[in-house]
């Protein structure tokens, strides 16, 4: 992101970082975790994961538009460039354990129906 708003500071400028990396790399992040976790982690076959993808994508997503900009702002106003991948990485590792403890609540579900 500071490639692409090279030199350009300030709250609007933070505003503006957030904004494109919640609308393109939020959306593809969440949908591959999702497809890998099921094709490969579960070993489901496709059908099942795509409509699995399909029921709860949508949850996930506005989810993580709920928590990821507030992390992203931190980010991109308080965190020195060099910690910046430290940061987000263990926030991304918090994350995770979130999809992973909500795909297990999925299949335990699945499983009493």
């Amino acid at each position: 992101m500071d490639r692409f708003f090279k030199g350009k500071k300030g709250k609007e400028t933070t505003a503006k970082k957030v904004l494109v990396e919640q609308l393109t790399a939020s959306p593809w992040n969440n949908m591959m975790f999702m497809m890998y976790y099921g094709l490969v982690v579960e070993g489901r076959p496709f059908g099942q994961v795509k409509s699995k993808v399909k029921k709860d994508y949508a949850s996930v997503q506005l989810t993580a538009w709920k928590f990821w900009p507030i992390v992203s702002w931190i980010n991109y106003e308080y965190m020195p460039l060099q910690l910046r991948v430290l940061f987000h990485s263990f926030v991304a590792s918090c994350w995770a354990v979130f999809l992973n403890l909500k795909a297990a609540r999925s299949i335990a579900n699945t499983k009493k129906a």
